[in-house]
């Protein structure tokens, strides 16, 4: 049995690079933390879930555990300006859908692994038309606190004998490569060398993912 699994944010959409200017933004109106510290922290830790990234900062800043009631506060405000400014001009990456369909037909079973909360991509995939293409959505919450228990889910659930998992992150490299799957790494947000350095199989722009797949199938 072979399955795929992807990403969301860096390969089926982009906007890795608005949400790291919304955080750093959020965490100087509350904590006063530098904004370029935190846009940096966001970019080289992704794949990581959102919840880690702040307990991160207030860790650092107050020396002590986030509260739950200001996790939630600050979240709330994040989502709620995500949903205003950044999701209304959404669109699939070119590729994206390409890759969705030819892993839809080729494999037993797809699935996504994403540090956004479960709610969130949900929601997302809901909006950008994609759900059909997907036998199981994984966001970060209580049960799946990490991408690493995403996979435990994916081989629990299919017992496959190959995972293929693309990305574009270097964290997500290692992870999949750690629960013994294919990692490709997806040019859009890192360069080959970190991805190849995080344990990419190989390296790909988007557009030529497909081709890349059906050397290892």
């Amino acid at each position: 049995m072979k399955i795929f699994g992807t990403d969301y944010d860096g390969v089926i959409i982009n906007i890795e690079p608005q949400k790291a200017r919304a955080f750093g933004a959020i965490l100087n109106k509350y904590w006063k933390i530098d904004k370029q510290e935190v846009e940096s922290f966001w970019h080289k830790t992704g794949g990581t879930s959102r919840k880690y990234k702040f307990d991160y900062f207030y860790t650092k800043q107050f020396n002590k555990k986030l509260p739950e009631m200001e996790y939630q506060k600050i979240e709330s405000e994040y989502n709620q300006f995500l949903r205003e400014h950044i999701y209304p001009d959404l669109y699939l990456l070119p590729g994206a859908l390409e890759l969705l369909k030819f892993a839809r037909s080729n494999f037993d079973h797809t699935f996504i692994s994403t540090g956004m909360p479960t709610e969130r991509i949900n929601f997302l995939v809901k909006l950008n038309h994609v759900s059909e293409y997907f036998d199981l959505i994984l966001g970060t919450d209580d049960e799946f606190p990490s991408k690493t228990e995403h996979f435990k889910k994916a081989v629990s659930e299919w017992n496959p004998d190959e995972i293929i998992f693309v990305a574009d992150s270097a964290e997500d490299m290692k992870i999949a490569k750690k629960a013994n799957a294919i990692p490709i790494g997806i040019l859009t947000n890192r360069t080959k060398r970190e991805l190849i350095k995080g344990g990419a199989e190989t390296t790909c722009h988007l557009q030529d993912a497909v081709s890349v797949i059906k050397k290892f199938m």
